[in-house]
């Protein structure tokens, strides 16, 4: 039994492996005093590059990202587009000198849409029947998709 023990910690001794703490440091320091030693430092730990199948993995602190835009298009309407009156407690109206038609979505603050459509112009929406608070109003230009939102009170 000895010998079985004996070999089993001469073959483990043997085989293990050990794997050096080695930092890319900026800044570090070691203090100690009687009973405790501290060792810090500021940087990269080195870290080999793994594979598998073909491919390398790779781990660590990697400190640039190659980031790209996906889109820059602005997708906001031209300021000249009006929302009246606000507060409101009838009736809400829109106004664009060169638009005629807008695309119109309410949604109160919870999120729940209570109206989607398209109306003209000079066509008031009524919202006369909407309960007392701010709702999220959202016109849409019909051709090119811009949008805007607005914070409408209704009185």
């Amino acid at each position: 039994m000895k010998q079985l023990a004996l070999f089993l910690l001469v073959t483990t001794i043997g085989y293990s492996q050990t794997i050096s703490k080695q930092v890319i440091g900026t800044a570090g320091k070691t203090q100690s005093n009687s009973n405790l030693k501290v060792s810090w430092t500021t940087g990269e730990p080195v870290i080999g590059l793994m594979t598998a199948g073909g491919n390398q993995l790779g781990n660590g602190y990697y400190p640039a990202l190659d980031l790209q835009a996906l889109s820059v298009e602005d997708n906001v309407l031209d300021v000249q587009l009006r929302v009246y009156p606000n507060p409101t407690s009838q009736s809400l109206c829109v106004s664009h000198p060169d638009m005629s038609s807008f695309g119109i979505t309410i949604v109160d603050l919870n999120g729940k849409q209570l109206y989607s459509g398209i109306i003209n112009k000079d066509e008031p929406l009524d919202v006369s029947n909407y309960t007392q608070g701010m709702y999220m109003v959202t016109i849409e230009n019909t051709t090119s998709n811009k949008k805007n939102t607005y914070k409408i009170i209704k009185k």
